[in-house]
């Protein structure tokens, strides 16, 4: 837009930069699910905006219309958001160019400038989102995998490095859990894309679900790996000189096989080898032995976990060299799409757009005393602070964020326009201000807001030929009165607890690991039962995740800080005991035919549910709650192989199966009575 301006012999600062606002806004705003609806929102963008501004230039001599207007646009543009993302894009378009000819003071003879400027911008996030960076789905999945799998490697060259050593470092371990970080992030990330896109389009003959499960299998091969080679180094195993090269021969073909390769040059069938090597020394050692007994179950669960691996990677390389695409499994069971437990009342898209008014017109009259030439600040920083905080914890958060980033960028902004003159320097100062805000957007929000109001001190040099301290302290004072209100708003009216939204977060977590285990265990009583588990388990490190970031405004603070981390250390343990139900050894043929079996799965399956709906009850606060320790029924199946005629050795057979495949169901449960017993849930036996 500066060129065009310059080629025009225009002066018109103002269009160049509502112009670089609209195209940021077209692209950071735009989100629809599809590139053709992107595509459609991105030209509705600069109509928004145009029209937007027309209405702007015409109501700025009408100064109560004019703020009318404006909270009209505040309320729309938190109401349209039930409607679908493209509403609440326009709405926030329509909104910042509306504040834009405000603050200006636009009038009839600048419009046509500042049309084509809006022209230019949304031209310019229109080439950058479907011509220069276009969505390619193909390519990101692809990348996405690349990543994955440079960061496998990584983490098993330092699996190997602790094999080799004799003593394991304290620094060590750290480097091995920051990847393993870096790693369960890349992992989700390639599930997410693998939801957008048919991996069969870049590698024929694969599937989402064999690709997904792939995916899961290594992370979980690789989060096994640590504690049981920590472990077994503890506990002198790797003085069997045999087991030691024979684990290292093992992580090094896994590491080397390519399997999403056509014509790879290193194959799985060495792991498979080195695999079968392993089994065979483990069957020469004797469990009784005393040298032994301590960590041969390490070196099985080891084996175990390695075996899905080069399991789920053949069945891909296999998929891949016949380029034959398998049908999708379909769950036995559709998903209820609809929600039953909707709010009753107003919903949160209403609730949120009433508390933006209120806190509009709350500024709006505040900001008329304080600055009269600029009563639009406070509304803007209220506004801000609102959008995108879902509780008051979060909004205090925010609020904290940005006055402080706002503080800081006013001082400094003033410091730095002071000693340079308006010019192309303070325009290149300009630009670097731009790209920091948005570069720190996703990072942190008061870094974002020092940035912004540098920006805004570089602006305000340009535009109003100057800059002054009473001009930056009437930012900051409009800032911080803004956020006030904004938080204040959100407190009183409506109120969303913290607590609240982490109960509610809690209780979907739990129902969704009900859903999981049940589905777990079906497969032991029905021969037909699929189960994507593959799939649920990721749903469950979602939520999760979703549950710390809820948890986040009181972590900050110090009030009941303690006991939630404690809390979020036992739901981060289910979620880890989740993740090995799904790397069981029998999760294709899990079907025991055996009737004595099913009476004891069912009863398992039917205790632990009602855990699961008690601790629901108790997370919600209800009283008169119970949870079973199932402990009599472990018993019986742990201690006693008798429980079952083991005359029949298949029998014997599936119940030692049994013992393996609900060990972590155990796990889960005895979590689960812990966390029920804290909210105040009495503990009782199976009998009673």
């Amino acid at each position: 837009m500066l060129i065009v301006l310059k080629a025009a012999g225009s002066s018109q600062i103002t269009a160049a930069i509502l112009s670089g606002v609209i195209g940021l806004m077209g692209i950071l705003v735009v989100n629809d699910e599809t590139t053709k609806a992107k595509e459609v929102t991105t030209v509705l963008v600069a109509l928004s905006s145009a029209v937007s501004l027309g209405i702007g230039s015409f109501l700025s001599r009408y100064g109560q219309a004019e703020n009318v207007f404006l909270v009209l646009l505040v309320f729309l543009s938190f109401y349209l958001q039930k409607f679908g993302i493209r509403y609440f894009s326009l709405s926030m378009v329509a909104f910042m160019s509306f504040y834009f000819a405000s603050i200006l003071h636009v009038t009839f003879s600048q419009l046509p400038w500042l049309l084509a400027g809006v022209i230019v911008g949304a031209c310019c996030a229109f080439i950058y989102n479907f011509v220069i960076f276009k969505d390619r789905p193909s390519n990101v999945l692809r990348s996405s995998m690349k990543s994955f799998h440079i960061q496998v490697n990584l983490v098993l060259d330092l699996i190997i490095e602790l094999i080799q050593k004799k003593r394991i470092e304290p620094a060590q371990i750290k480097q091995y859990n920051r990847n393993i970080k870096k790693l369960a992030e890349y992992a989700r990330v390639a599930s997410e894309e693998l939801g957008n896109t048919d991996p069969h389009d870049i590698w024929p003959g694969v599937t989402a679900e064999q690709m997904r499960l792939y995916v899961f299998d290594t992370v979980m091969l690789l989060q096994t790996y640590s504690p049981a080679i920590r472990k077994l180094s503890e506990l002198k195993a790797f003085n069997h000189f045999d087991i030691q090269q024979v684990l290292l021969k093992l992580v090094e073909s896994i590491r080397e096989a390519e399997v999403l390769n056509e014509n790879p040059t290193h194959s799985l069938t060495d792991a498979a080898q080195h695999l079968q090597e392993l089994r065979q020394k483990l069957s020469e050692l004797e469990p009784q032995d005393e040298r032994y007994k301590d960590w041969l179950y390490l070196i099985r669960r080891i084996e175990t976990i390695s075996n899905h691996v080069i399991d789920e990677a053949y069945e891909l390389q296999q998929a891949i060299v016949k380029q034959e695409k398998q049908p999708q499994k379909e769950a036995e069971e559709q998903e209820d799409e609809e929600d039953n437990d909707e709010e009753k009342g107003l919903k949160p898209s209403t609730k949120k757009s009433i508390q933006a008014v209120i806190t509009a017109v709350a500024t709006l009259i505040f900001g008329s005393f304080l600055s009269p030439s600029h009563q639009y600040w406070a509304l803007l920083a209220g506004y801000l602070v609102l959008l995108g905080t879902e509780t008051i914890g979060s909004t205090f958060v925010k609020a904290v964020q940005r006055s402080v980033g706002t503080l800081l960028g006013a001082a400094v902004g003033f410091v730095v326009a002071s000693y340079v003159s308006p010019g192309i320097l303070e325009v290149t100062l300009l630009f670097i201000c731009v790209f920091m805000a948005f570069y720190f957007f996703p990072i942190t929000y008061s870094f974002m807001s020092f940035w912004i109001t540098m920006m805004l001190a570089f602006m305000y040099d340009m535009l109003l030929g100057g800059i002054s301290e009473s001009l930056l302290l009437a930012r900051v004072l409009d800032t911080v009165v803004g956020v006030g209100i904004g938080l204040a708003v959100s407190a009183l009216v409506f109120p969303k607890r913290t607590r609240d939204k982490i109960t509610d977060t809690s209780v979907e977590y739990v129902a969704a690991l009900k859903e999981f285990v049940h589905t777990y265990l079906h497969r032991f009583t029905n021969q037909y039962a699929f189960a994507n588990l593959a799939d649920k388990g990721m749903e469950l490190e979602k939520k999760l995740k979703q549950l710390h970031v809820d948890s986040d405004p009181i972590i900050k603070g110090f009030v009941g800080r303690s006991r939630l981390q404690q809390f979020l250390t036992v739901f981060t343990a289910i979620n880890y005991y989740a993740k090995h139900l799904v790397a069981s050894s029998t999760r294709n043929e899990a079907f025991y035919k055996e009737a004595e079996f099913h009476g004891v799965v069912k009863e398992v399956e039917e205790k632990v549910s009602s855990n699961f709906t008690q601790l629901e009850k108790a997370l919600r606060g209800e009283r008169g709650t119970y949870v079973y320790t199932l402990e009599d029924v472990r018993q019986k199946i742990e201690q006693s192989l008798d429980y079952f005629d083991t005359s029949v050795q298949s029998r014997n057979l599936q119940h030692l199966q049994l013992l393996h495949n609900i060990y972590y169901v155990w796990k889960i449960n005895q979590s689960v009575v812990h966390l029920a017993k804290e909210l105040g849930a009495e503990e009782i036996s199976n009998e009673e």
